[in-house]
């Protein structure tokens, strides 16, 4: 099939942001050429969902799919400790958010996102693999793209142009957008997929497990019936200081800490390392121009902690996709563009706020409480499952929270746990 060279949306991005985006537009009657860098299945971190993101899933169409498919995890719970084994607390979804969003999946992101993106094609999406984008023309009437498909140029017009490319953020890229760092210390992800990692017994089988030791965490998610992806965070500076290579700090960190070698005591690493740096930003303006938008990782990112990156990807997307469905030949007005950054800014907010309070050793004492004031701690578990729009029960019991965690410093309301060591928390960019 010849490639179109008209299209109402070209959206460069085959992961769930861009797949959320076409199908909702191709649904719609709209014109969509999808264009995928890579091809799928290809290997993405980011491989735990949130309960409240089920419901836009099944709007898409894919919760059934992720269901009939019976290869996915599913995550019932998340747990929460110390890399040492001293402390150690676990949330059932089911008790915390209600049976509607008693579980969700863990989703190895190569069969995840190549689901999505074979979604998008069956709603009537023009998709392309292998194909890069390597210009952008914005004007007043709309976007010329320029990209290579199995090495082949070719340009494309288009009313509205979709970034949902990540970090690889081909916007920023082409057209120099500022961008912010959103933390004053650069970190380093190492992470690789392991077979024979020991399991939760029962309904606490695919939980999501997050371990704090000095400067850093670890997360281990199981995939699927033998894959657990394994991962480890910590500051640059200490990684440099040590001298070690990242591959060689992380076997060093997994064999370090009693709650790390217990797991993985029987496991054996079935893939290579990955390492990411410098993964926390945003740009400026998620709509630089009257016929651009951004969307996910390509507008920006906040920490991997909470799993929010796919959640915000969705959401993110399905909220662009909608914005161009009102709009449709016409520009987006200098309010609608600010009033979609300042929209899917508040959802990322809300999670560098509980994600400040990670890496702040008094806020995660109190995160650890079994019973902490006021039942804080619902509020947190709400944002942990996914929940960005919060009714204001929830909304006081999480500026309760922030208030308890600064009163933490000096009155101890929850138990001091001495093996922790602050690591600087994200800026409030």
């Amino acid at each position: 099939m010849n490639p179109p060279d008209k299209a109402d949306v070209v959206i460069a991005g085959g992961g769930p942001a861009g797949s959320a985006a076409a199908i909702t537009l191709a649904r719609a009657g709209r014109r969509v050429l999808l264009l995928e860098r890579d091809a799928h299945p290809r290997f993405r971190i980011g491989e735990s969902l949130l309960p409240y993101g089920n419901d836009l899933l099944r709007e898409l169409g894919v919760w059934d799919d992720l269901v009939a498919d019976g290869r996915f995890m599913e995550k019932r719970g998340a747990e929460f400790g110390t890399a040492d084994g001293a402390h150690f607390q676990r949330f059932s979804f089911a008790q915390g958010l209600g049976p509607a969003h008693a579980f969700t999946f863990q989703v190895e992101r190569s069969r995840f996102d190549a689901l999505l993106f074979a979604r998008a094609a069956t709603a009537g999406a023009t998709t392309r693999e292998h194909a890069a984008v390597t210009s952008l023309a914005p004007d007043a009437h709309g976007v010329t793209v320029t990209y290579t498909h199995a090495g082949t140029p070719h340009t494309v017009r288009a009313r509205h142009f979709l970034d949902a490319t990540g970090r690889d953020a081909v916007s920023g890229r082409l057209l120099h957008l500022p961008k912010i760092a959103t933390q004053p210390a650069r970190r380093l992800a190492t992470y690789a997929h392991f077979h024979g990692v020991t399991r939760n017994d029962g309904d606490a089988a695919g939980n999501i497990t997050i371990l704090r030791a000095p400067g850093g965490w670890f997360w281990l998610i199981p995939l699927d019936a033998e894959k657990t992806s394994v991962g480890y965070v910590r500051l640059l500076a200490d990684l440099k200081e040590n001298g070690l290579s990242p591959d060689a700090d992380f076997d060093r960190a997994l064999a370090a800490f009693p709650a790390l070698r217990d797991r993985l005591a029987t496991a054996h690493r079935v893939a290579p390392a990955h390492s990411t740096g410098d993964y926390s930003y945003r740009f400026r303006s998620f709509a630089p121009h009257p016929r651009i938008l951004l969307t996910g990782d390509a507008a920006g990112f906040v920490d991997p902690i909470f799993s929010s990156g796919v959640l915000l990807a969705l959401k993110s997307a399905h909220r662009a996709a909608r914005l161009l469905l009102r709009h449709d030949e016409r520009p987006l007005g200098p309010l609608t563009r600010a009033r979609y950054t300042a929209d899917v800014r508040r959802m990322m907010n809300l999670y560098r706020g509980i994600i400040r309070a990670f890496y702040d050793a008094p806020s995660f004492e109190l995160f650890m409480h079994p019973e902490p004031p006021w039942d804080v701690r619902r509020a947190v578990l709400a944002l942990v499952g996914g929940r960005t729009e919060l009714p204001l029960p929830l909304r006081c019991r999480l500026h309760a929270f922030h208030l308890c965690r600064h009163l933490q410093r000096w009155l101890p309301l929850a138990p001091r746990i001495p093996s922790l060591t602050a690591c600087p928390p994200p800026t409030q960019a």
